[in-house]
Order: structure tokens, then sequence, then C-alpha cells
């Protein structure tokens, strides 16, 4: 005689639940799952039993802290293994998923499969301090309300990927507050490219595919048709884009705070076009410094504090004569704009 057993593939039980714990003490990515028909919708234990009319309470309520964690699937691009793979999960309370029970109708070993967006209508009752209710985020954060990137009765979906015109995210408009623009000593201005209005943003669902975390950074593929564009933006203000309103080819690099960049080897660096360079004070260092090309402009006073100036030709632009002292003290003759001598401190 076959002996019943409870394992996963003998008696498989599907489930749909609300994650109402993500902060796995083993940091394995599990989570805690309230499962309907399985859990109660409230926080407040009781007796399970008989009900009223004589029917067995099968609904079992319990406390967030008393449900059991489910380990949770990964994608094989993901595979995490000794330390490989993606991150192990991005599930926030308050996400409703589907799983299965590993143990079928024993119920204690949980595995989510997968989550399921939707368009929440009602506002968490949870206060975040003594939860009530569950099927909710305990915390109160989740769904969030009133925000500047999400509220009620709209799609879980970042309005970056649907770019509905009554949902406007809000991070064209703190792009706009932070604008960066520079001066040349020619007059000339730099500015930062940026969309001036909302409607000047192109991307169509479903060709945006958007990544926005809890914290407020987000990383956009947008494969919109005469879009196309890759964005990482950073909570802070910083971000990188490529494409977009930079122009087709381009990339924008903007830094809030300061950039560094160090290498042990050499820096090549070669530009088809014009080099264009400002800032309050511009520093270079190094054992020797060579400045090659047709013509060297400098347009500003030349100070030499230490050492000598050699010259096979130094012109002046308005090719003076006479004998000048430098700052460090020595003669310098100069005729018709050309250094002919360098003598002896003064």
């Amino acid at each position: 005689m076959k002996v019943k057993q409870e394992f996963f593939g003998f008696n498989p039980v599907m489930w749909m639940g609300v994650v109402e714990d993500n902060e796995d003490p083993v940091k394995l990515g599990r989570v805690k799952v309230r499962i309907f028909g399985w859990h109660a919708g409230n926080q407040n234990p009781r007796n399970v039993g008989y009900g009223e009319n004589g029917n067995y309470l099968e609904e079992i309520a319990v406390r967030t802290e008393d449900l059991p964690w489910a380990q949770v699937m990964q994608p094989v691009n993901a595979s995490p293994n000794s330390g490989t793979g993606g991150p192990l999960t991005g599930i926030q309370n308050g996400t409703w998923v589907m799983g299965i029970f590993l143990d079928g109708e024993i119920a204690r070993e949980p595995m989510v499969m997968g989550s399921i967006p939707g368009i929440p209508s009602r506002a968490n009752p949870n206060d975040g301090g003594n939860p009530t209710e569950g099927f909710y985020d305990p915390k109160g954060i989740y769904p969030r309300t009133g925000g500047k990137s999400w509220d009620l009765d709209e799609p879980d979906t970042n309005r970056l990927a649907r770019n509905d015109e009554d949902y406007v995210h809000n991070i064209i408009d703190r792009k706009l507050k932070n604008k960066f623009s520079a001066a040349f000593v020619d007059g000339n201005t730099l500015e930062e490219p940026l969309l001036n209005e909302w409607n000047e943003f192109k991307s169509k669902y479903p060709h945006n595919k958007v990544w926005e975390t809890a914290g407020g950074h987000i990383f956009e593929v947008d494969d919109t048709p005469k879009f196309k564009r890759i964005h990482i933006f950073c909570q802070d203000g910083s971000y990188i884009e490529w494409g977009g309103a930079v122009g087709r080819g381009s990339r924008m690099d903007r830094i809030k705070g300061n950039w560094y960049t160090m290498m042990d080897g050499n820096h090549y660096n070669a530009v088809g076009g014009d080099i264009y360079t400002t800032g309050r004070h511009v520093t270079i260092a190094g054992k020797s410094i060579v400045l090659q090309g047709e013509s060297i402009t400098l347009d500003a006073p030349v100070i030499v504090s230490t050492g000598a100036t050699k010259s096979g030709s130094v012109k002046s632009m308005t090719g003076v004569s006479g004998v000048f002292t430098s700052v460090g003290g020595r003669l310098v003759t100069v005729m018709n704009g050309i250094v002919t001598n360098i003598g002896e401190a003064s």
C-alpha cells in the first residue's frame, strides 16, 4: 500500500497572498506572506475551532511575526549561488504574490513564484505603529498615497513606463529646478540639455523598461521609436543619460557632488570635434606638460612664478617691445612681441 506523504510535486497547493515582511534575518530574500483562504484578514489571534454556525474555522488569524518565511523563486538569469548572480528580491511589503506550498496541505513551507501588479484603490488602514489589519503593509508605507511618483487608483506600473498625461512623474521638474549652466570668457554659455515640459517626454508603453527602487533610484532602458535612450538616475539628482533630451548618439553626465577618476595606467582621450573646458580654477599638474598645436592663444596675463621661460617664438597679440621684469625678478627683452633675451634678476 502506498503511504500518502506531503512533499513538493505529490500534492501541490497553489495560493495567492500579500507580503507583510521582507526583512529576512538570514538575508536570503525570503518574505512573510499572508495567504488568502489560509490566514484571516486581521492581526488579532483567536482560537481555531468551530464557529457559531458549526463550521470549522479554516482561516487562522496570526500576527505578521508568526507567519512562516517563504522562499522566493529566482529567474534563471539571476541564479544566486555563493554570492554570484543578481539581487535576491525587490519585493516590498504590500505586494501581491502567487506561490505554492512545498509541503502540500500542511502549508508550512510556502514558496513565492511571482508577483502580481494591480491598481490599489484603498489607502493602507495600518498606521505603522500598531498594525491591526492583514493583507496590507504593516508599516503603513504601501500603497503610497499623495506622492509625486504614484498615487491611489493608478496602476502599479511606473509612471515613466506608462507616460500618461494625468500621472506625471516628478523627475523632469527635479532636473529643471537644478539645471546647470556655465559661462565661457568669450560670452558663450554651456547649459545642461533638458526636457522643458512633460509633453516632450516621448516614451511610449510598453517600450520603456523602468526599475525604480524604494529609495528613488531609477534605471530606464527605453526602446521607444525615435526616442531610444538609457537613463540612470540617482536619488540625489545625479544622472547619466544616453539619447533622449541629450540627442541621439550623445551622453550627459550630471554630477551633484565631486567626480573622481583615478587610474594606474595611461588615459587616452581622443575627440573628433572641439574641446571646451570651464571652471572657477583649472589646475594641470605633471612632471612635464606639453602643449602642441598649429597655434596656441593665451587670452589672459601669463605669470611665471618659478624657473625660466624659454621660447623660440612667443608672439604677443599687440606686438609690444620693451624690457619687462618677470614675477621671478628676471629681465625679459621683447622686440615686436618676440622674446629676444631673458637676463639675470634685476
